[in-house]
């Protein structure tokens, strides 16, 4: 059949045959050659198109000029084939043009729904050329009878319309873009995966796809929490017992906050006092993560450093104001009670005996130190285990010449174990941040601890690794940092000299 149609369109006209040839071997080279490459394969069309409009221009064939009407001919066939055939490769060649300026420009090829709409008006020109050109039939006409076929279109699919318009508005205002995170009246949250003619994609944090109605989304209130940048703000209530001062309990919320590590300590985490009576003092807690996705993370460490600091400070949260509970009575807690406190309440002692642990708080020493000062060098080995009672720690690392901090300590953290379980150097220098309360541990008095209960090394051991991989993670990321941006330098300089012509 094939055959017998390219003799056939020989017969008639040799540049005909030569316009078919370039018309199908262009098709197949764009489709599996440069299926992926959108710019080499709209150049490959470009190539295509205009090779197969001169071999119609060379066989007097005019797209633009309806068709003479003649009998049903072997000639007339192939002309009006070849016609029809360039109507569709120019709609062809403009879609590609719309696609090729958009991987261009960078524009996410996840956006498929200006290239379906721009596509879909391309062919339907396409399509009406067809029928003025080729089949010389008046395009008015059909025009008046396709508007009340639109009609009864429109009233059955209103819906889908609505989506489709709404598409529409939405891709011209760009609230959001395939990768923001966006947040849809405060009921559905996730990142924009893709927009498409009908629904918006959106991954949520369950890893699941959520399809939601363009139409739903011009209508709901929708919050960018990409935009201006990934930076997303956080807030969450404490109430506190109302008899100590308000400062004292503001200092301690304060202190939790700068202890954490999973948010970001600029902008400046902030604690606001909200309502005082003689019960409670209900505090609010504002703070920032660097996306979205870590608040879940962020807020279950700010609860747990918020429970450290107001059991080492002696400040006791409040019950719900609905609840008509009623707070105990204080009890004055013995300063010599502390090191025992620490032996029960901290899960790496959990398991030691009651005799272990009446025997080893004696021996544990107390040390305060003042903001700023450093409680232990990197490179050095220090003598003791080291129990953080009250205040916030910084562990630093010194890298390429700064210093780097890894991470934070809080009440009930420990720090020096690798050191205390084989003798290593300290990776980190650990200073403190606010004025701190440590007790240590001597390193003879721990290794008869060892001894008997071996199996609190393991938990040591695991706290170190942790820590060790949290500091080679920071470090990555830093040099990650520093190659991007000594190569966006580079690249920089190179296009500057080219412009000026420099050596």
């Amino acid at each position: 059949m094939y055959s017998g149609f390219l003799h056939l369109a020989i017969h008639v006209s040799d540049p005909l045959a030569v316009a078919g040839v370039l018309l199908v071997g262009g098709f197949v080279l764009t489709h599996l050659a440069f299926h992926g490459a959108s710019i080499r394969r709209f150049v490959c069309q470009l190539v295509t198109f205009a090779g197969f409009t001169l071999m119609l221009s060379l066989a007097a064939v005019e797209p633009f000029r309806p068709t003479p009407a003649m009998d049903m001919t072997p000639t007339f066939i192939v002309v009006s084939f070849f016609k029809i055939c360039w109507w569709l490769a120019a709609a062809w060649l403009i879609a590609g043009l719309l696609r090729a300026v958009l991987v261009f420009k960078r524009q996410p090829v996840e956006t498929r729904f200006l290239q379906d709409i721009f596509s879909g008006l391309c062919y339907m020109g396409a399509s009406l050329g067809i029928i003025a050109y080729v089949f010389d039939t008046p395009v008015r006409g059909l025009l008046a009878a396709s508007g009340v076929i639109a009609i009864v279109l429109g009233l059955a699919l209103q819906s889908t319309l609505g989506d489709l318009f709404s598409g529409v508005v939405l891709n011209l205002a760009k609230p959001y873009r395939p990768g923001d995170w966006v947040i849809l009246d405060a009921a559905l949250e996730g990142r924009v995966v893709e927009t498409n003619w009908r629904a918006t994609q959106l991954l949520t944090l369950a890893n699941n796809i959520a399809s939601v109605p363009n139409s739903v989304i011009a209508k709901a209130r929708l919050v960018n929490a990409s935009r201006p940048s990934e930076i997303h703000g956080m807030k969450l209530t404490v109430r506190l017992d109302a008899t100590g001062l308000p400062s004292a309990s503001v200092s301690v919320l304060e202190a939790a906050l700068l202890s954490c590590n999973h948010i970001l300590h600029h902008p400046v985490p902030i604690v606001t006092i909200q309502m005082l009576d003689a019960v409670a003092l209900d505090c609010d807690l504002t703070f920032f993560v660097n996306r979205i996705e870590a608040g879940p993370a962020a807020q279950n460490e700010v609860f747990d450093r918020i429970y450290r600091f107001c059991a080492s400070a002696g400040v006791r949260l409040a019950p719900p104001a609905a609840s008509g509970l009623a707070l105990p009575v204080r009890s004055v807690m013995d300063p010599g009670a502390v090191p025992r406190r620490l032996l029960d309440k901290l899960a790496i002692f959990a398991l030691l005996s009651e005799d272990q642990r009446t025997q080893l708080a004696p021996k544990m020493s107390r040390r305060v130190f003042r903001t700023g000062e450093t409680l232990l060098e990197q490179g050095v080995v220090p003598s003791c285990l080291s129990v953080l009672y009250s205040g916030v720690l910084a562990a630093v690392q010194l890298h390429g010449g700064k210093a780097v901090e890894i991470f934070r300590l809080a009440p009930g953290d420990c720090f020096a174990q690798a050191s205390v379980l084989t003798g290593a150097a300290s990776l980190f220098k650990i200073r403190a941040l606010t004025t701190s309360v440590v007790y240590e541990i001597g390193r003879e008095d721990f290794a008869a601890i060892l001894s008997e209960t071996p199996a609190i090394a393991v938990e040591l051991v695991q706290i170190t690794a942790r820590r060790e991989a949290e500091g080679q993670h920071t470090l990555a990321a830093i040099d990650a940092a520093l190659l991007t941006s000594e190569s966006l330098s580079g690249r920089l300089a190179d296009r500057i000299k080219l412009a000026f012509g420099l050596s």
